[in-house]
């Protein structure tokens, strides 16, 4: 059964009582914003039911990908106890009066239907809502009900999942700095703890934490299942399925820190990071990239790349032939630059003199580090 806090055809405005609570301090009038503050609504539950119906879950989405649904905030995905799938959502907004705040939560709703590309809520959609009968995918977004979704306005999302979903996971934001670094730099940070499925994560320059549920579904490729089991492999090893697959991205020039804690040491795993900035040989200024190779029994790196500080690669107990290589779980990680990025936290850093600022662009993948 669908759990929802909101009508697909009516947007819940806060109230100004909520508003008020719910802002930050009167802001730096000479600072950051130009006098404006951040105003940050109440967690709402906007969609759930049985996890058991989905194998796809995507929450977010980036506004030049589609019109008005763009969220540019945090996605907090955390793998727990329960049996359901449930999605909050908190908006915020940069703004000089409650009033016109208000105005900008009543134009911001929660849409959660099985269709990949989203488009404006009628009553014709009503059989592709999630966790309507055969519907196995949920696309999570913001909505925003006007011509063009001001740069200002967006949503954090929170989700639970039960341990052990094994389904799909698509997460995408982005930064919100589109009209400059005042509006409300909020770096759209992603966290998914305890993943079991394949996932993939696309951003700007958020950083991103995951970590992985050591009885993830483990598939791998080879020539023959029948030979590689008679071979005396674990027959997980030799599934022709295609691998599972964790990959997060962002765009030209945006910088993330990236850890991925694999849960486990015991696992095949194929691991490709790379930060793609501009290094020169004599440059003090390098964002690394990681693998802790002493966690593993095995751990072979590709001798092209062990020398780079940015670049790895490598194939992590590789049970041998006849499984194929570069087939165990994929763990790849892309950050298209490395810099100093300034970012806020919050209404509190919003407030400050000055911005935050840390370098960005360091890749990680280790065993209990997170």
């Amino acid at each position: 059964m669908i759990t929802r806090s909101f009508s697909p055809l009516l947007l819940l405005a806060c109230s100004t009582f909520a508003l008020a609570a719910c802002a930050g301090d009167d802001g730096n009038d000479d600072g950051i914003g130009g006098g404006d503050q951040p105003f940050i609504g109440e967690w709402e539950t906007i969609v759930e039911g049985p996890a058991a119906s989905l194998d796809l879950l995507s929450v977010g989405d980036r506004l030049t990908s589609s019109k008005n649904f763009g969220n540019r905030g945090d996605i907090e995905v955390v793998y727990g106890a329960g049996d359901t799938i449930k999605v909050e959502m908190q908006r915020f907004t940069i703004s000089s009066s409650l009033s016109v705040a208000d105005d900008a939560f009543g134009r911001m709703s929660g849409w959660a239907y099985n269709l990949a590309s989203p488009e404006p809520p009628s009553p014709d959609m009503a059989e592709d809502l999630c966790f309507a009968p055969d519907q196995d995918g949920c696309y999570v977004r913001n909505y925003y009900d006007g011509q063009l979704q001001p740069v200002r306005d967006g949503v954090n999302f929170r989700v639970t999942i039960p341990a052990g979903w094994p389904g799909d996971l698509l997460l995408s934001t982005e930064d919100n700095i589109a009209s400059g670094i005042e509006t409300y730099p909020d770096r759209g940070d992603i966290s998914v703890m305890g993943l079991n499925g394949n996932l993939s994560i696309d951003l700007d320059s958020g950083n991103v934490d995951i970590k992985v549920d050591p009885n993830i579904a483990h598939f791998a490729g080879c020539a023959g299942s029948a030979d590689c089991e008679a071979a005396g492999f674990d027959p997980d090893m030799c599934s022709c399925n295609t691998p599972t697959n964790i990959t997060v991205v962002n765009k030209v020039g945006q910088a993330s820190n990236m850890t991925v804690d694999l849960g486990t040491a015991d696992n095949w795993y194929t691991v490709l990071i790379e930060n793609r900035g501009d290094f020169s040989a004599s440059s003090d200024f390098i964002c690394t990239a990681t693998l802790d190779c002493d966690a593993f029994d095995s751990c072979e790196l590709d001798s092209d790349f062990e020398d780079l500080a940015f670049h790895e690669r490598a194939e992590v107990n590789y049970p041998g032939e006849p499984a194929i290589r570069s087939s165990g779980i994929r763990i790849s990680l892309t950050s298209e630059d490395c810099d100093n990025i300034l970012y806020v936290d919050g209404p509190d850093d919003f407030d400050a003199e000055t911005l935050p600022e840390e370098k960005r662009g360091t890749l990680n993948v280790c065993v209990g580090c997170l």
